[in-house]
């Protein structure tokens, strides 16, 4: 079976250079846990001084609670969905949501216990949110938010997520200066409400050196990194902290292709363009520290539920037997830890997630 591994010494570096970076610019950091799912892992973060998180489900939060997370943002605007979830966890914890219309404050009029809520803005990405220019929508919102006693205004919450469709430098800090400017805009037009200022995308977390103006960070794929961030430049390879395990179950002599045990119930069906193809994940090499840099030219370029196919793999066809075990840097770490059911170790360790029976 094909399985996660996780170098664990990578991971709490990565840790520590993010919590640094808070520090440094005089930031709270506030991870989001959407990456690694993982209660173990999340207590890593106490070591830096990490008191609260980010989730994004209810679900979600409900298991970080259970963990003893005790203030908890879910970052998914708010739908009535989720009122049963939202009490409960209200009893147990301080809990905030998103809000980015009028129209979800209705349903929040019976909760019994105070929940805070921050003001989804949209700087540009166009996923959710109210966009900056829209302020009167958002004196709509804060003033109607006021005739519930148990809901609190606490600030706004935006992510930049577009910074992950630019390759360069110049054109990340263009999205990062304009939501930057957007955000300080509004916290200063609403300054009667003493809004705080949350901002999390990792690429902008991790490259960025202005941040007047911002309270707090919530980037989360900084704990793993993975090939989409390398080939942003956000990140370096051996900042990448984890790798997926997968059998060799096939070789084809008629078309030199290796199939291996790891499809998109894995790796996700999330792809990049390297080299003028399609790639699923990059292969690198086991060595006795984990493994080594991406090695050239090898990828997965062929994904289906179960199977992934190595097109055009060289002296590697020859080096392998149908048995053997390949590491493989994901896409997006994200998504393939979200399909993982628990991590292993280098150390030959097992952490438990929130899919782990």
């Amino acid at each position: 079976m094909p399985s996660l591994l996780l170098d664990k010494e990578k991971c709490l570096e990565n840790i520590e250079r993010m919590a640094h970076r808070a520090e440094q610019h005089r930031l709270s950091l506030r991870p989001h846990c959407k990456t690694h799912q993982s209660a173990n892992i999340s207590n890593w973060f106490r070591d830096f001084g990490v008191s609260k998180i980010t989730v994004s489900s209810f679900r979600m939060a409900q298991y970080f609670a259970r963990a003893g997370w005790n203030d908890i943002l879910v970052a998914f605007p708010f739908h009535p969905g989720e009122l049963k979830s939202l009490q409960i966890l209200s009893e147990k914890c301080l809990i905030s949501i998103l809000v980015d219309t009028p129209a979800a404050l209705p349903f929040l009029n019976h909760i019994r216990n105070p929940v805070g809520f921050y003001i989804d803005v949209d700087t540009g990405y166009g996923r959710t949110g109210v966009r900056t220019e829209n302020p009167e929508l958002i004196e709509q919102i804060i003033v109607k938010a006021r005739g519930n006693p148990q809901l609190h205004f606490k600030g706004f919450y935006c992510h930049a997520g577009h910074s992950y469709k630019v390759t360069k430098q110049k054109e990340r800090e263009s999205i990062h200066q304009k939501a930057r400017s957007d955000l300080a805009g509004l916290k200063k037009q609403f300054s009667e409400h003493g809004p705080r200022i949350l901002y999390g995308d990792t690429p902008n977390c991790s490259t960025q050196n202005d941040f007047r103006g911002i309270d707090e960070i919530t980037p989360g794929n900084f704990v793993f990194y993975d090939l989409v961030q390398l080939s942003l430049g956000v990140c370096r390879q051996e900042e990448i902290a984890v790798v997926i395990e997968c059998p060799v179950a096939g070789k084809y002599n008629h078309s030199r292709q290796i199939l291996i045990h790891g499809g998109a119930v894995h790796f996700s069906k999330e792809s990049l363009t390297m080299g003028g193809r399609t790639v699923y994940g990059q292969l690198v090499q086991r060595n006795e520290n984990g493994w080594s840099s991406p090695v050239q030219n090898t990828w997965i370029t062929g994904l289906s539920q179960e199977h992934g196919v190595l097109e055009k793999c060289g002296e590697l066809f020859n080096q392998v037997s149908i048995g053997d075990t390949l590491l493989f840097l994901p896409v997006h770490s994200c998504l393939s830890a979200n399909l993982a059911k628990e991590y292993g170790t280098l150390d030959g360790d097992r952490i438990t997630n929130i899919h782990s029976n």
